[in-house]
């Protein structure tokens, strides 16, 4: 469990996470190249004094995962300029004084379809959802099957591999979040825990995932788009309070 110390590293960490990623949307635009992007998100964490949390984790080798269209999750920054109509997903962790917070946002890139608009909107549903099942007291599978609800309802596919998971003093800690309802026990929510919720889901009817060369990129098989959005929650006995707050960052597409 997180001390009141612990908390307060946190908030302080996903403010600067905050201010990191608004200068990251201010960039996605027609043209931008992804390198430059992680360019700017190594270069904007230390100005604040913080650590890219996924750089050098496992052997990752850059400060975000950037997920263009059909990608899904953990894609290396590469060379290529966004185009009109693209989606990204900027998934980006901070790390300072000993705590982690996670959070990832899909942004649409000059006018996207409106298919496209339904996902962003759909998925980001489901992140809240997800957090309104959050109590203490309660179980990790109320806010799986919050998740799930949405994403079903919305005829998106889930790519079950990916989850949620526990955050703090490491970036994953033991429990895991599944988008997804799975039968049994499954743990309870205590006060002080911290989680990062990222329901990850696409426009395909096939779930299967394509692994790249580089032993870190996936993306759909179906060639259709995916998004993905994600904050870290402390749970609390007052409700969950969110450390890495999206709402200014996703105006678009409220």
């Amino acid at each position: 469990m997180l001390t009141d110390n612990d908390i307060e590293k946190m908030r302080l960490a996903g403010q600067k996470w905050l201010e990191i990623m608004r200068v990251l949307k201010s960039h996605i635009q027609i043209g931008t190249n992804l390198k430059e992007i992680e360019r700017i998100a190594e270069q904007e964490s230390a100005k604040r004094g913080v650590i890219p949390s996924f750089k050098g984790y496992q052997g990752y080798p850059a400060a975000t995962c950037l997920s263009v269209n059909e990608e899904i999750v953990h894609c290396i920054p590469k060379d290529y300029a966004l185009k009109n109509g693209d989606i990204i997903t900027v998934d980006f962790g901070v790390y300072h004084q000993g705590l982690h917070v996670d959070g990832a946002v899909t942004w649409g890139v000059g006018e996207i379809s409106p298919r496209n608009k339904q996902l962003l909107k759909g998925v980001y549903a489901a992140l809240l959802a997800g957090t309104d099942a959050i109590k203490v007291g309660g179980r990790v599978n109320d806010i799986s099957t919050a998740i799930e609800k949405i994403l079903n309802a919305k005829g998106f596919v889930i790519f079950k591999p990916f989850v949620g998971h526990g955050i703090g003093h490491r970036l994953h800690e033991d429990i895991f979040i599944p988008n997804y309802s799975i039968p049994g026990s499954t743990p309870m929510l205590q006060a002080n825990m911290a989680v990062a919720l990222e329901p990850i889901a696409g426009l395909g009817e096939d779930d299967t995932i394509l692994e790249g060369d580089n032993g870190w990129d996936t993306k759909a098989k179906s060639g259709q788009p995916v998004a993905e959005f994600e904050h870290t929650v402390l749970i609390t006995p007052q409700g969950p309070e969110i450390m890495t707050p999206l709402e200014t960052l996703i105006d678009s597409i409220k």
